[in-house]
């Protein structure tokens, strides 16, 4: 009996000292409605952490362990609908990452791999019709990349090795509009400017991303 009520008051002590670590705390807009709702443990983000619009609507919503963002992040707009979707592991960007329009249209979709672009690449107008479509290994440009006007004409292309190769653009005619040489994701060499009869008018030169006078 007495060894019982020891391990009933211990356990009662533990569950307090539990409880009196983890302190939660709200925030409140003037208008007297929810501004967020923090988690803390140990002085620590710790748990669903929440913050609102001052209409009452969420603006983001995302899980803490000890200060660093795992799992799911969620984002919305004032309207309610979402702004983003993305997944986080041990504080860094895995997987899928979408982001929206304010009507609620998906307007990109990027994936990563341990905080670095790595997979599928798409970007849509608001309309639904594609504007890019890519792909990352690695954090550089890869394979072949498309780009595409409002009414899914092909207006460009890209053609990568880890983040080295040659994107066109083409005017409505057909005629080419510009040729852009990159290395590493970025401009270098030369970039050629076309006019609109094909004719080479202007070349530009550029050193890891700058331009060169």
């Amino acid at each position: 009996m007495i060894n019982s009520i020891k391990i009933f008051l211990l356990l009662l002590f533990l569950s307090i000292l539990y409880i009196g670590c983890k302190d939660n705390r709200e925030k409140y807009w003037e208008n007297g409605n929810l501004q967020s709702e923090l988690q803390y443990k140990d002085n620590k983000l710790n748990g669903l952490a929440t913050w609102y619009y001052e209409n009452g609507n969420k603006e983001q919503e995302v899980y803490y362990t000890n200060n660093v963002i795992v799992g799911s992040l969620l984002r919305w707009y004032q309207n309610g609908n979402y702004e983003s979707k993305s997944f986080y592991k041990n504080g860094r960007l895995e997987g899928q990452a979408l982001m929206f329009d304010e009507n609620g249209h998906l307007l990109s979709e990027e994936n990563y791999v341990n905080d670095t672009l790595d997979g599928k690449f798409i970007q849509w107008y608001s309309s639904g019709q594609m504007k890019i479509n890519g792909h990352y290994e690695r954090g550089n440009y890869n394979g072949r990349w498309l780009y595409y006007n409002l009414v899914g004409d092909i207006i460009g292309t890209g053609n990568y090795v880890k983040g080295t190769g040659i994107q066109k653009a083409w005017y409505p005619n057909g005629n080419i509009m510009r040729e852009i040489n990159y290395v590493n994701n970025l401009k270098h060499g030369t970039e050629k400017l076309f006019n609109i009869d094909g004719k080479l008018e202007e070349t530009l030169y550029y050193k890891e991303g700058k331009l060169i006078d």
